[in-house]
């Protein structure tokens, strides 16, 4: 467990908050005279401007109702390329590029390598460095032509056929991320899900995340991470310092 929650806790890197905890009002009412592709252009046109991002994310962590712990992580990000997290006093780090996931926990001298695959064993689906960072800012996970939104009350609805993924979302009245349901159906495996759900924060003129809810369920398992940031720094200058300590041992994740 103790793994797994490293792995959940690198995983929810990239949000984004302010030094202020104010929710920012997204509602409102959708223009109805907004076609498809201007919709998609506007919600492009509201990804949040930065280069690195400092701060603190809080995670929270629960499996089949059972509520595990909370930890308060810094993290650090450079847009596109790399994610950085540590918890209180080092005692774990993770690192996270395009290529791989990496982690390394004092408590029990282990040591995490890996790709992205081992996302789609914890949340039910695979999920690449771009399509995770859009998720955790609140973005629309793929770049496809083949989007297609409608105004719908007070917001706009979206839907997109992806290989074995259905994915149906909302956008805000800002065009940002409201909420988000993908499902994939296993021809030989149970149904997985992952849905996110988005509150948000003016960021210096930007809306970034305040929090975000993320439940992933396989069958009739379930898992829930709770996001909530604070403190965050925008393009200042930051450092990813990771080595693992010698004589550490590699580890399998565990679904």
């Amino acid at each position: 467990m103790k793994s797994l929650l490293a792995y959940i806790t690198l995983l929810t890197v990239l949000l984004t908050s302010c030094r202020t905890t104010k929710v920012t009002n997204t509602q409102g009412v959708a223009d109805s005279r907004l076609r498809g592709k201007e919709i998609l252009e506007k919600h492009q046109e509201s990804f949040p401007a930065f280069e690195t991002l400092a701060g603190t994310l809080t995670v929270s962590y629960s499996k089949a109702g059972k509520i595990g712990q909370t930890i308060p992580l810094s993290f650090r990000m450079k847009k596109g390329e790399i994610i950085w997290l540590s918890a209180p006093l080092g005692i774990a780090k993770a690192l996270i590029t395009k290529e791989k996931v990496q982690f390394y926990n004092k408590l029990d001298n282990t040591y995490f390598e890996g790709d992205y695959s081992i996302s789609e064993k914890y949340l039910g689906v695979h999920l690449g460095f771009e399509a995770l960072e859009n998720l955790l800012l609140g973005q629309l996970l793929f770049r496809d032509r083949h989007t297609t939104f409608t105004p719908d009350g007070e917001l706009y609805k979206g839907a997109l056929r992806k290989d074995e993924l259905d994915l149906s979302f909302f956008l805000n009245t800002a065009f940002r991320m409201d909420s988000l349901l993908i499902v994939q159906e296993g021809k030989t495996q149970q149904e997985r899900s992952l849905s996110a759900a988005y509150t948000y924060q003016t960021v210096e003129g930007q809306l970034f995340p305040l929090s975000l809810l993320l439940q992933g369920s396989q069958g009739g398992e379930q898992v829930q991470l709770n996001l909530q940031l604070s403190n965050l720094q925008r393009n200042v200058s930051v450092k990813f310092p990771y080595t693992v300590p010698a004589g550490y041992q590699p580890l399998t994740l565990q679904p």
